[in-house]
């Protein structure tokens, strides 16, 4: 999910009834304050979500009382700001948790009243364990709780920053151009039919789509082999497109991408010209933090971007899966304009 920004995005959750998770945990305002057991609290539950997937904790709503809706938001309880500060947070935070998380976000959402505020903590998944200080435990997050975590776990944690951390980045490109509609068009001046004519009717204004998909390493190690598998919604896909795509349900394609590349190691001739020429398959390793190669999937002309989900698996090396989802209209579009005012 999006990290929520303003007070709108806070009340939205509240509208939708969305349920804590393993990655979204709710804290009431009175969860933040000076005191030893609030202060061991804070620390547990924010190394737990580094521990695990990583996530957000919002603090100053409350989660209904009622066993029938546990884990769903009730209210807004903001916090004082003058009571208990975004630099308090990040002290008990910080100094209670080690090593210390790399970037750990705390972003204050000013409520109706300019003194009060609700905390979103954007917490990253961690590439090593971080532990509680104030107890000497390692926690993580499980369902809707932190929990002690067992010594193969503590190891597991500590493995990830030897495998490679690899997912998805997502773009959706809309390019709008001019395509010469009849090149071969004759020339009739007899007809009165001039060369500004003839060029206006071969001219064409075409609108295209195409889904962006890059792997990212974001760990510390080089990725050498990556293998995804994309499953998307059937009817945003251009139609001749999917035809090569596996079926997965009646809505639902999947799309199957690796870090391959082949090189052109030669042209061949044919009766129509010059084609390239490829050698075998060649597997590009990825570096740590950077993007790696990309594909193109065509789309079907102005498709429709809502709710709906795009999810993803990806395999890296000896890592483990990993996984993810992005909403359709939440995918980042990169508009460009082709066309001439000429």
């Amino acid at each position: 999910m999006n990290v929520p920004v303003t007070i709108q995005d806070i009340e939205q959750l509240i509208i939708n009834q969305t349920e804590e998770n393993i990655s979204l945990d709710y804290k009431a305002g009175e969860a933040l304050q000076n005191t030893d057991p609030k202060k061991k609290e804070i620390a547990k539950d924010v190394s737990a979500m580094a521990n695990s997937a990583g996530g957000i904790i919002i603090y100053g709503i409350k989660e209904y009382d009622t066993a029938a809706k546990k884990h769903l938001p009730e209210k807004i309880t903001p916090i004082s700001r003058t009571e208990f500060s975004k630099e308090q947070l990040e002290q008990i935070i910080h100094g209670n948790i080690s090593p210390r998380i790399a970037d750990l976000r705390i972003h204050p959402i000013t409520m109706y009243k300019q003194d009060e505020v609700v905390y979103v903590v954007e917490i990253p998944q961690s590439h090593t364990a971080h532990q509680n200080t104030r107890d000497l435990r390692y926690y993580r997050r499980n369902n809707f709780q932190a929990e002690p975590m067992q010594d193969y776990e503590i190891r597991d944690i500590m493995n990830r920053q030897k495998n490679p951390r690899v997912g998805l980045l997502f773009e959706i490109m809309k390019v709008t151009y001019e395509e010469q509609e009849n090149p071969l068009m004759p020339h009739f001046p007899s007809l009165g039919i001039g060369n500004d004519w003839i060029e206006n009717r071969r001219k064409k204004i075409r609108t295209i789509f195409t889904l962006k998909i890059a792997t990212k390493n974001n760990g510390s190690v080089v990725a050498h082999y990556i293998n995804y598998f994309v499953r998307l919604p059937e009817d945003i896909v251009d139609e001749e497109r999917r035809r090569s795509l596996k079926k997965i349900d009646q809505n639902t394609i999947e799309y199957y991408g690796e870090n391959t590349f082949r090189d052109i190691v030669d042209k061949q001739s044919t009766p129509f010209g010059s084609i390239p020429k490829y050698g075998p398959s060649r597997f590009v390793p990825v570096l740590p933090t950077l993007s790696g190669l990309s594909e193109v999937l065509p789309l079907f002309d102005n498709p429709t971007l809502d709710d709906r989900i795009i999810s993803w698996t990806v395999y890296a090396d000896n890592a483990e899966q990993q996984t993810g989802s992005i909403a359709l209209q939440e995918i980042p579009m990169n508009i460009i304009n082709e066309v001439t005012n000429e």
